[in-house]
């Protein structure tokens, strides 16, 4: 399944580079003036972590505008620059939302874990330990936030839950995940950001659910078997054999000349 999954961000990424190209721009430009904005706002002290608050809500609507679109690219449907732009109407409320939660996380790591580890105590290890393994599973669970916005829509509350479902019951894919986001981000420096960049990544997450959920769709037709005995017989040969049949066979040659 992760053989396939490489391979299907590979080829959704190559096809749709251009696309992606300008979605990273943009959201390149507002990452960047996040960057000086928040860089003069440390200076005003207390007052960065307004900035922070009004702030981050706003760099995360180019974010989710790319991941509607991404869900998209992912069920092998076309979308154009016009389309990333309309999206912003659409996704504003839930960026908000979630650019405050990721602040409060963000609080958490910087101020919340070094005060505790200052302590030099028993009770502010242990507590410090809490923090950094609560912000280590709520970062690899929050990569789930917007595909699964995308695709499976909800409220901010049903929303949050199931990222925290699914990286429970797909911890190793999640942490997989978490890796692989993470070697992208080299790359993507090599590249200027313009690929794969935040878009990029934002697609690899999309495909990443649209594929795990083929799981829980098959789950639900095995209701006769025990659970724990059908979810160690998982048929992803089966249940990715539409979708290696739509990536198709793709060859070097096809990637540099795609009309022979």
């Amino acid at each position: 399944m992760i053989l396939f999954y490489l391979k299907k961000n590979f080829c959704d990424g190559w096809d749709n580079l251009l696309w992606i190209a300008l979605c990273n721009l943009v959201i390149l430009a507002v990452g960047v003036a996040f960057y000086f904005g928040m860089g003069a706002a440390l200076e005003l002290g207390p007052l960065s972590l307004l900035f922070l608050v009004i702030a981050l809500p706003i760099l995360m609507i180019p974010s989710f505008a790319a991941s509607n679109c991404c869900a998209r690219l992912a069920a092998y449907k076309s979308v154009t620059i016009k389309d990333f732009f309309l999206e912003f109407r659409n996704v504003w409320k839930i960026s908000i939302l979630f650019g405050l939660f990721v602040t409060g996380v963000i609080f958490l790591g910087v101020v919340a874990l070094p005060f505790y580890l200052k302590l030099n105590n028993l009770i502010g290890i242990f507590l410090a330990a809490l923090i950094f393994w609560t912000l280590l599973v709520t970062s690899l669970s929050m990569q789930w936030f917007m595909p699964v916005y995308s695709q499976l829509g909800g409220n901010f509350g049903k929303i949050l839950k199931k990222c925290f479902i699914l990286f429970f019951d797909n911890s190793g894919f999640s942490l997989f995940m978490g890796i692989y986001s993470i070697l992208l981000v080299p790359l993507s420096f090599l590249l200027a950001f313009l690929a794969p960049g935040a878009t990029g990544i934002i697609l690899a997450h999309n495909n990443a659910l649209r594929l795990r959920l083929y799981k829980y769709d098959w789950l639900e037709t095995q209701s006769d078997v025990d659970t724990k005995v059908a979810r160690k017989q998982i048929p992803w040969d089966e249940l990715l054999a539409e979708d290696k049949e739509t990536v198709g066979p793709r060859s070097f040659k096809s990637f540099i000349f795609p009309w022979k």
